[in-house]
């Protein structure tokens, strides 16, 4: 009897493991062209974006533009009271950069363009 209990809950548990619905995956649909493609009108395949920013200094010295992370994207040399204007090409990603001059270490947003920033002793 106690050998037939244990076949009955061997055999019930092999039938509840064994009865598992099948799902069926939908196969993926092979894109072979750009036209193939769909995407919405808003996504901007772009991967970088030019910024201008035009920098004046108080004293003759060299000033970097980095990312927020260190990476140097420019130097340039600004004369004392003469306005430097450049073009700087970032990745879309990145909303802001850093301006290294003379021992300031200043954050600019690439929100309004362009960009203008003295700086003071």
């Amino acid at each position: 009897m106690k050998k037939l209990f244990i076949l009955g809950i061997l055999g019930l548990g092999l039938v509840l493991v064994s009865c598992r619905k099948h799902f069926d995956t939908p196969k993926p649909s092979t894109i072979t062209t750009m036209d193939d493609m769909s995407v919405p009108t808003t996504f901007d395949w772009k991967t970088f974006k030019d910024v201008q920013i035009t920098l004046t200094g108080y004293a003759n010295g060299i000033v970097e533009v980095t990312s927020p992370k260190g990476a140097i994207y420019q130097k340039a040399f600004l004369s004392t009271g003469m306005p430097y204007t450049m073009k700087l090409t970032v990745p879309s990603y990145e909303t802001s950069a850093k301006l290294n001059y003379m021992g300031q270490s200043i954050t600019i947003e690439f929100g309004t363009q362009p960009i203008n920033y003295v700086f003071n002793p």
